[in-house]
């Protein structure tokens, strides 16, 4: 009898600790699933109706990490709901609050959407295209664009001042000393320009390149090229990296020119990710709300 009241207890024990395990195991699951998808989106609860973007998990606000606004670039080469997922993910890992992309593929604008950033401008084309996010956290306007059908696509967006020009220019199209505007400083150019030039790595120098350069040295803009970065393109047909993925920015009174680097291999593109981060570009710090 006591062999078998002691088996019963044992077995209710058992039973006990296993189901408080399975609920350990759901509990955690739970947690991290709910901290998986605040980070991917970006934001970190702080408090009551404040957020803080790309804080990866702490409640220190980004601006008092790194104040600086980080822009990324990419020619995407079509634009899916899985990219738009990698891009988002790159976004957070790099801090950048603007994404500039080309070809993307897109006859409607509403399949240009990525969670946290507005769409600030877009061209729509089901070859090629353009479009420029902005994080909600950052003021833009949209300045200008090219007339439809254009054979050298662009588009300009005021962020807190500073102009953004996003560019794609077609492989054969030509290129002259007006057909990309230039705008007040601060400004930055960039884009897939498609033009060959020894001054950013390639063998030989194309007459659109020679146009390319005379236009950037005639409007007080500097390249923003680095010969030790892997280059922007892998060809995979030809095995080699090209550089049609550039960056042009204005000069100010203190000569300093943005950073740039390039990233790793994205997903079905072969041109890669660029980052730059522009001098005195900051990212608006959150305040906590005033009680009144």
């Amino acid at each position: 009898m006591w062999l078998t009241i002691k088996g019963e207890e044992e077995d209710r024990c058992l039973h006990v600790a296993l189901s408080f395990a399975a609920f350990l195991e759901m509990l955690t699951k739970s947690v991290t699933k709910r901290a998986t998808t605040a980070t991917r989106a970006g934001y970190v609860q702080r408090g009551v109706g404040q957020t803080t973007p790309f804080s990866g998990g702490s409640s220190r606000n980004v601006a008092e990490d790194d104040p600086r606004t980080n822009i990324l670039q990419l020619n995407i080469e079509g634009l899916t709901e899985n990219k738009i997922s990698v891009i988002e993910q790159l976004a957070y890992k790099n801090k950048a609050f603007i994404i500039i992309l080309q070809e993307t593929h897109c006859i409607t604008a509403d399949k240009l959407v990525i969670p946290n950033f507005s769409l600030a401008g877009s061209i729509l084309s089901r070859n090629h295209g353009l479009a420029t996010f902005v994080h909600g956290r950052l003021e833009w306007s949209l300045v200008d664009q090219c007339p439809d059908q254009s054979e050298t696509e662009w588009l300009c967006v005021d962020v807190a001042g500073y102009k953004i020009v996003n560019v794609y220019k077609l492989p054969r199209s030509r290129l002259t000393l007006t057909t990309i505007p230039t705008f007040p400083h601060p400004s930055l150019h960039v884009g897939d320009f498609n033009c060959q030039h020894v001054n950013w790595g390639y063998n030989t120098t194309s007459p659109d390149s020679e146009s390319l350069d005379t236009w950037a040295t005639s409007n007080n803009l500097g390249l923003l090229y680095n010969p030790k970065e892997t280059a922007s393109f892998f060809s995979r047909r030809w095995n080699v990296g090209i550089n049609p993925d550039l960056a042009f920015a204005s000069f100010g009174q203190d000569s300093r020119l943005p950073d740039r680097r390039v990233l790793g291999k994205f997903p079905r593109s072969q041109h890669r990710p660029s980052l730059m981060t522009p001098p005195r570009f900051k990212v608006p710090a959150h305040s906590d709300p005033v009680k009144r």
